[in-house]
């Protein structure tokens, strides 16, 4: 399961709001003629109403609390020294990890729409001088040259490629010794196997902190 959207999160709780309006519209309209399974019909619809509210809170919980602390358990287990040069394949992901330089750079990478908004949080972060957003696609070729970032990271961004030639463009562009951080919450068991059989060493496998899995597992490795 990948990280709920807060669009998910407010449609479920209309969905709780409609249910629970019409749960008292029927129970006006029959408590006269029908009081018993008026108020009965009612409170089972009401408790609908209070479940769609709860997943509501649940999915608004992950897109936004929950998704830093995935986040900050992924830059947590790189132990970052600040200086380092990075290439991050989610803007969020890469945001998080801009907080945390104070020499170093991070280039996000993604399409011109994700990049435009993701400049304007940047800018409402104070983040500008540490983070630039550029077009790529990994499932091509990116335009860096070989061994040139300290720091590759991806979160969920791989599961509808080719696992083998994204994480293989991955590697290419990480600096001997450098370190892959690798999160997904979906095909990860091909990214595990991609990684393997790519020019690293040191795999370590962690699953998130999230609850029932929700958040998927992270992947550490080193560049041999």
């Amino acid at each position: 399961m990948d990280f709920a959207s807060p669009r998910a999160a407010r449609e479920m709780y209309s969905r709780a709001a409609w249910t629970i309006g019409f749960a008292l519209v029927v129970y006006f309209i029959n408590r006269a003629e029908y009081p018993g399974p008026a108020a009965v019909l009612t409170a089972v619809l009401v408790l609908i109403g209070v479940v769609m509210a709860g997943i509501g809170y649940g999915l608004n919980w992950i897109s936004t609390e929950g998704q830093k602390a995935v986040y900050a358990q992924i830059l947590d287990g790189l132990a970052l020294q600040g200086s380092e040069r990075v290439l991050c394949l989610s803007h969020e992901l890469g945001l998080e990890a801009a907080k945390r330089l104070k020499s170093g750079r991070v280039i996000s990478i993604g399409d011109t729409e994700s990049n435009e908004a993701a400049r304007e949080l940047a800018k409402n972060q104070g983040l500008v001088d540490r983070i630039r957003f550029e077009a790529g696609d990994v499932s091509t070729k990116l335009t860096y040259p070989d061994a040139n970032f300290d720091v590759v990271l991806a979160s969920r961004a791989l599961a509808d490629l080719n696992q083998d030639k994204a994480i293989g463009e991955l590697t290419r562009v990480l600096k001997a010794g450098g370190r892959l951080s690798l999160h997904e919450t979906e095909a990860f068991a091909s990214c595990e196997s991609a990684a393997a059989a790519a020019n690293v060493a040191d795999i370590a496998i962690s699953p998130t902190n999230l609850p029932l899995g929700l958040g998927g597992r992270v992947l550490f490795a080193r560049k041999k």
